[in-house]
């Protein structure tokens, strides 16, 4: 008997028992759909991530006070060591700025709105990714003036004003204790995130000068935090421990441990690492009921060759040889395994898009992932169905004949 008269007779014997053939694939069907949904949703998260923070930027990184450590008042950081990094590093740092961040009130015309608000300069654009759509954004003139002047978010205009045409008009904010009165001199529209998307979060920040919101918070000019674009192509480990030698020295705590780096790469790399490794683990764990769907495929292919088992005998009466036998229920195994494959697939596939549209990621489903699926479920087949197969194979004729 060749291969084609192997599937042939292994698909009958498949449709004349369809619900219990059905009923063979299902262990199969919702280990391959529960492996194919974690897997897909796992990769379509870390591309979303990855998309994340490409937005935010790919270089981004902080310079910051270890808080770990005790520090003093020496320790802190200021202009002079910023325009030290700039000086050092004017290859390596394409912009830097005081991390300056405040919280505060708008006001509209029936309640007070809380806003996010961040200092910059002329420079912050290389930072914080945006995309000006009416007016301008913040100039040396507006940092070394220390003007009330604001860039606020498309969205926001719509929020506060219900039009976007605002440029010229105030927006009165409550910001350390004191009521300011801000123009308005740009507007930006920054591309909705998928992390936005899932914590409704809607409105954007308001851009300022940092040496505005220190003049209104009488903060100074000390710094815990200092935000920078690093050049593509870098060292990055390199780098930064040569900042932070170059810092520790300036204040003279060398060896104390003081500062540290944080980039952009390195936390990418964290949450890819782990989200990888949630992926791994909940997709073994579904992959259990895989091996629940071959001990049933063999359960079955036992029942099987106990029906069919005068129809062995008959078989090998004609002249079947032993490999022919098992080949027949070999691939009636794999046949069974692989529809269920193919099935849990396509189950796995739209579950997966159903999630990723309800939490608003982007779906991509893996063409490796399928293919590893298939071939599991094929292995699957394979595995628990040689011992029915060959203890079929191993009937003796007059046995088989015999058989009621």
């Amino acid at each position: 008997m060749n291969i084609l008269e192997s599937i042939q007779v292994s698909l009958g014997a498949i449709l004349a028992n369809k619900m219990r053939s059905l009923l063979t694939m299902l262990g199969i069907i919702i280990g391959i759909s529960s492996v194919i949904t974690v897997v897909t949703l796992g990769e379509s998260s870390q591309k979303a991530i990855d998309m994340e923070f490409e937005q935010f930027g790919a270089g981004r990184a902080y310079f910051s006070i270890n808080w770990r450590e005790d520090y003093s008042t020496k320790d802190l950081l200021t202009t002079e060591d910023i325009d030290a990094l700039k000086n050092s590093f004017s290859e390596e740092i394409e912009a830097i700025v005081p991390y300056v961040y405040e919280k505060g009130k708008a006001k509209t015309k029936s309640e007070k709105l809380d806003v996010s608000m961040t200092g910059g300069d002329e420079n912050y654009l290389k930072i914080e990714k945006v995309d000006m759509v009416n007016g301008r954004y913040l100039t040396e003139e507006d940092v070394k003036g220390k003007r009330a002047v604001v860039i606020i978010d498309k969205e926001m205009a719509l929020e506060i004003f219900g039009r976007t045409n605002v440029l010229g008009d105030s927006l009165d904010i409550e910001i350390g204790g004191s009521q300011v009165s801000f123009a308005i001199i740009g507007i930006y529209e920054k591309p909705k995130s998928s992390l936005e998307a899932m914590s409704g979060q809607t409105l954007g920040n308001i851009f300022l000068p940092y040496t505005t919101v220190e003049k209104i918070t009488g903060s100074g000019d000390y710094y815990w935090d200092l935000e920078m674009t690093l050049a593509k192509d870098l060292d990055i480990d390199n780098t930064t421990q040569k900042m932070i030698r170059l810092i520790e020295k300036r204040h003279g705590n060398e060896g104390q441990n003081k500062y540290v780096v944080q980039t952009a790469e390195g936390e990418l790399e964290v949450i890819n690492n782990v989200t990888g490794i949630i992926t791994l683990v909940i997709g073994a764990i579904a992959a259990i009921s895989l091996l629940v769907g071959g001990i049933g495929v063999m359960n079955i292919m036992f029942v099987s060759v106990t029906e069919r088992t005068r129809e062995i005998g008959t078989r090998k009466a004609i002249g079947a040889k032993r490999k022919d036998i098992l080949l027949q229920f070999l691939v009636e195994s794999v046949i069974i395994s692989g529809i269920g494959g193919i099935i849990g697939t396509i189950i796995g596939v739209g579950l997966a898009f159903l999630v990723s549209s309800l939490i608003k990621i982007p779906t991509g489903v893996s063409i490796g992932t399928i293919a590893i699926a298939w071939i599991f479920s094929a292995g699957v087949g394979i595995f628990f169905g040689v011992y029915p197969a060959n203890k079929a194979s191993k009937l003796e004729i007059i046995d088989a004949l015999r058989y009621e």
